[in-house]
């Protein structure tokens, strides 16, 4: 139930400051085992990657053309099954 309500405060968020459809800024940080399956999902999207200085993670950033809360929704929920990946 948690989750639920979390999920609707994010999606009523979304869609206080967003005008759909537009660019969405997405960034992930990715443990540098895992950027080869969090790629994968962004296969056809422009990726600006950026090492941390430990060299453990890399920060993705792309900015992609979202048509609705849902579909943003969605790309976080597809990415947080990916081991270890943070959302920001």
């Amino acid at each position: 139930m948690k989750e639920d309500e979390s999920l609707d405060s994010f999606r009523s968020s979304l869609d206080a400051n967003y005008d759909w459809p537009c660019l969405y800024p997405f960034k992930f940080i990715v443990p540098k085992d895992q950027t080869e399956t969090v790629l994968a999902l962004f296969a056809d999207d422009p990726v600006r990657a950026n090492e941390s200085s430990s060299g453990r993670f890399i920060a993705y950033t792309m900015e992609m053309h979202m048509h609705s809360s849902d579909e943003v929704i969605a790309i976080y929920q597809r990415v947080a099954q990916v081991p270890g990946v943070i959302s920001l």
